[in-house]
């Protein structure tokens, strides 16, 4: 099937009734409105830099880094980046909020996108009404999308679903970490997610309720750092990477939560020297 045959039923999949009853989900129609085109600042300021591969071959697990050169004080910074792909069943790759408690908005992780080219949009915001946004080109090989699979079964095996592990690269390096300063942390967790989308006739359909996790939340000291809103369009067993700005010692946790209710988390304290 080529992308000029695919377009239009996928776009009628979009506007049909079963995706307004997704769109609780953070799917939304191509017709809306992703932000400004590629590479402008509204209000004066760099845009985000997006790193995405220009070929890709498995469109289920697409390396998506986001990273801006931006003030994270409490006076002024970045409140929420979001990033699209207006073109696949499923447009919204997440919605990832911000506090000055990270000091500096970083983010990579894996998504999902379907076959053939698409421009995957970023678009962020500050406390001070400006907004930013930038995009790239991306192709999927033929057959290599990743926004359908099998119908997620109702129960899953220990082996299957695994709680995150929290990693810090700067102490595996066995480098100290000092207060105020900006630090790299890695959450890895163990567990499927499905869009509960099929391929028929060259129409998206849904065929089961999609299994995922819907959300991230960092917590240092017991105060909310970071809100990650993830959808059915995030990889299997994903690797998150953002960064905190410790001033104090403490213990930082990470909370998931997925469509079935369920809670997953970790913890890992940090000293200084």
């Amino acid at each position: 099937m080529t992308a000029r045959a695919s377009r239009l039923p996928r776009r009628a999949f979009l506007h049909s009734g079963v995706v307004a009853g997704l769109g609780l989900l953070g799917m939304r129609s191509p017709a809306e409105s992703a932000g400004p085109p590629s590479g402008i600042a509204d209000d004066g300021g760099e845009p985000p830099v997006l790193r995405l591969s220009r070929l890709t071959e498995n469109g289920a697990k697409v390396p998506v880094v986001v990273e801006m050169t931006h003030p994270m004080e409490p006076g002024h910074h970045v409140t929420s980046v979001r990033v699209v792909n207006d073109r696949d069943p499923i447009p919204s790759k997440g919605e990832f909020h911000f506090t000055p408690a990270n000091g500096h908005v970083y983010l990579a992780f894996q998504v999902r996108l379907d076959d053939g080219r698409s421009t995957v949009q970023v678009s962020a915001h500050c406390n001070r009404g400006r907004r930013w946004s930038t995009a790239r080109e991306i192709r999927v090989a033929a057959g290599g999308g990743g926004c359908v699979g099998p119908v997620p079964l109702t129960d899953r095996g220990e082996s299957e679903i695994r709680p995150p592990v929290i990693r810090l690269p700067q102490r595996l390096r066995g480098q100290p970490i000092e207060p105020g300063q900006t630090i790299d942390v890695q959450v890895k967790l163990k567990h499927p997610v499905q869009t509960g989308l099929a391929l028929r006739d060259g129409q998206f359909v849904p065929v089961a309720e999609p299994f995922y996790l819907t959300g991230m939340d960092v917590f240092y000291g017991g105060a909310r750092v970071s809100r990650f809103v993830l959808t059915p369009a995030l990889a299997d067993d994903p690797l998150i990477s953002l960064r905190l700005r410790p001033w104090d010692e403490g213990l930082l946790r990470v909370v998931f939560r997925n469509s079935r209710g369920a809670e997953l988390d970790a913890t890992h304290p940090i000293r200084f020297g």
